[in-house]
């Protein structure tokens, strides 16, 4: 599992709130498109979400959690 925690600025995130809003909004809007397609809940990809809208981990590596959680099913 990835677990990748460093500090926000070492990775170049913006963690200003609206930023955090950003991310948080465009999370639950794909969260939305895939509930109306059948997902089921994961809690790995939550997990992977929360993080990423917190700024712990870059764009990138939240979609390679979700690739890597993806292929495990």
């Amino acid at each position: 599992m990835f677990r990748t925690k460093r500090k926000p600025r070492e990775a170049g995130i913006d963690m200003s709130p609206e930023a955090i809003e950003r991310r948080r909004k465009a999370t639950a809007f794909a969260h939305a498109a895939n509930v109306r397609q059948g997902y089921v809940h994961d809690p790995v990809l939550e997990d992977a979400k929360a993080r990423y809208v917190a700024g712990e981990i870059t764009l990138e590596e939240f979609g390679e959690e979700m690739r890597a959680s993806i292929a495990r099913t």
